[in-house]
């Protein structure tokens, strides 16, 4: 651990009772935070393991840079829950704990006794998160969910997103997942802190579903307003200075005004060299140019082309226009500012082959993120935490010989 670290949520134990990626999100971000989390798996394992076959990732126990972006920085534990032995152990780390975090769907949490009101009853100071696809009220409150659909399909970003007239966009799996477990992380830190004033824990919620339609906040507001939202095209967008183009290295360049009227003088002269623009009627004004976007960004897409990414990027500069190349993801890592903030890091794999990891986004006193200890194996700290929580080396080889744990 670095020296003088800030890790405000250093002596928070957390149960992490997960699986997918929402929830163990939430959970890293809390041990990115300092909090002790123990990932409480069955014997199988949790199933996103082996997620990376999917997104052609390796996987192996020494080479799973899937998992490691859910899972560093915690402890991990393989528990038959179902069994009488296993349902002791959790309970006795419930006892030793301050948050529990879970997705586990409603009828399979009752069924082991830790459900809230359950747990709750039990440990009154225990805060309890949980995070599932469509909330805890409503028709589909017990509907399973994933990110693809809960977050993506549900909630209209497939179909809104896009050129009009095309079909649903693909959705990009775990990126509602972190969203909505960032989001459940902050709500546990509020009520860690509302425990400290009560001395009682409470339940904290959070859902796909709502994350996305909170994320989409702005342009449901447009949509309701305008019997559908004012939805972008690049061949028709509001103004030519919010669109994106391409240039002549075939890169594409991204142009964001929203002063309209104090930067089309300086983009017609020093970005695109067409100063007659400037007092064209058609687009001298916001108001003018809504009616003529699709002329105005033909021009500017012309025109546009006729330079490559760094001369235009030395244009815009010089315009103070707002502007960014749109990168490919594994281009990432190497973008200078990615790199220097620490956004990404560079991370080896016990196999001793190198990656890169993204960092949770919130930072304490500048510090950056960093990695305390890999994911673990499964059952790695399995005889480690039980001893933490009084099982002696007879207990836990008693545990091990009915396959209790791992």
């Amino acid at each position: 651990m670095k020296k003088d670290a800030t890790l405000p949520l250093d002596g928070i134990r957390v149960i992490d009772l997960t699986t997918y990626a929402a929830a163990p999100a939430c959970s890293v971000v809390l041990a990115d935070w300092g909090a002790d989390v123990i990932k409480v798996e069955s014997p199988a394992g949790d199933i996103f393991r082996f997620f990376g076959y999917i997104v052609q990732c390796p996987v192996a126990d020494d080479d799973n840079i899937v998992f490691e972006c859910d899972n560093r920085n915690k402890r991990g534990v393989s528990v038959d829950l179902k069994s009488a032995e296993g349902k002791e152990v959790i309970d006795r780390l419930l006892g030793t704990g301050d948050v529990l975090v879970t997705n586990f769907r409603p009828k399979a949490l009752a069924k082991l006794g830790l459900d809230y009101e359950s747990v709750s009853r039990r440990y009154p100071r225990i805060v309890y998160a949980y995070l599932n696809g469509y909330g805890d009220e409503g028709p589909d409150k017990d509907k399973p969910g994933f990110d693809l659909a809960a977050f993506f399909a549900r909630s209209g970003i497939n179909v809104e997103f896009g050129e009009p007239g095309t079909e649903p966009l693909p959705s990009v799996g775990g990126f509602g997942d972190h969203i909505t477990g960032t989001f459940l992380a902050g709500g546990i830190a509020g009520a860690l802190y509302s425990r400290e004033k009560t001395g009682k824990g409470c339940k904290v919620q959070s859902s796909l579903l709502n994350a996305a339609i909170w994320s989409l906040s702005v342009l449901i507001a447009s949509a309701n307003n305008n019997d559908g939202w004012i939805k972008q095209s690049r061949k028709k967008p509001r103004t030519g200075l919010m669109n994106t183009y391409k240039t002549k290295d075939d890169r594409w360049i991204t142009i964001m005004v929203l002063e309209y009227d104090r930067y089309w003088g300086p983009f017609c002269e020093k970005v695109i060299n067409r100063p007659e623009l400037i007092s064209d009627e058609r687009f001298l004004t916001q108001a003018a140019v809504f009616n003529h976007s699709e002329a105005q960004a033909e021009i500017i897409e012309t025109e546009l082309l006729k330079y490559t990414s760094d001369e235009l990027i030395a244009r815009l500069k010089q315009a103070d226009i707002v502007y960014e190349i749109n990168p490919r993801w594994h281009e990432l890592k190497d973008d200078p500012q990615v790199r220097e903030t620490g956004f990404m890091t560079e991370y080896t794999l016990p196999s001793g082959r190198k990656d890169w990891i993204a960092s949770s986004p919130v930072r304490f006193n500048g510090e950056r993120p960093f990695l305390r200890r890999r994911a673990p194996r499964l059952g790695e700290h399995s005889e480690e935490i039980l001893r933490e929580i009084g099982y002696d080396d007879r207990d836990i080889e008693a545990l091990r010989n009915k396959k209790v744990i791992a």
